[in-house]
């Protein structure tokens, strides 16, 4: 028995020690992203709670996995993706208005889409292939256009879930 407990102790001495939570990590931090969301549970598609808006300070109490679980401004708590976090140091406003936007290009901040001559000549100089990605990125950004309905979506999908008694809601355990 000794001797298999002191076999143990020096295999475990051998693993290496799991990575604690990166002091940085916790803390302060601002969302930086337009379509993230607050959520009951580390899961974006249930305990849909509000939608984050950027520059919503938080405050990062521990991760799981991809998500932060945050104390918002109102006290509350709440999962919110990694990803959409930054710490409050680094946040940079976004520009309020065209005067604005303005002011921030000629100090050389470059926020956004291209304007449309700049656009223009891209696509003319690199050909078809840039049409082509830009294309793209206006499909893209049609697509999520859902976002700013997520609310309403949310409490459909809990309806749903509800009625089925799916998920949280079944009586299977």
């Amino acid at each position: 028995m000794v001797f298999t407990a002191n076999v143990l102790a020096i295999l475990l001495s051998l693993l290496p020690a799991l990575p604690a939570q990166e002091e940085d990590s916790l803390g302060p931090k601002k969302v930086n992203v337009q379509n993230a969301s607050y959520n009951k549970v580390p899961n974006t598609t249930r305990g849909y709670i509000a939608d984050a808006k950027i520059g919503d300070e938080v405050t990062v109490l521990a991760i799981e996995g991809s998500f932060a679980k945050v104390k918002r401004a109102d006290g509350s708590e709440a999962y919110i993706s990694k990803s959409a976090l930054i710490p409050s140091e680094k946040y940079v406003k976004a520009p309020a208005n065209e005067k604005e936007m303005g002011e921030l290009k000629g100090q050389g901040y470059e926020a956004g889409r291209f304007d449309p001559e700049t656009e223009n000549s891209y696509k003319k100089e690199k050909g078809p292939e840039m049409e082509k990605a830009f294309k793209n990125v206006d499909t893209w950004e049609a697509r999520q256009a859902w976002i700013s309905q997520r609310g309403a979506l949310a409490k459909k999908m809990d309806e749903f879930r509800k009625s089925g008694k799916l998920a949280e809601y079944s009586t299977v355990k």
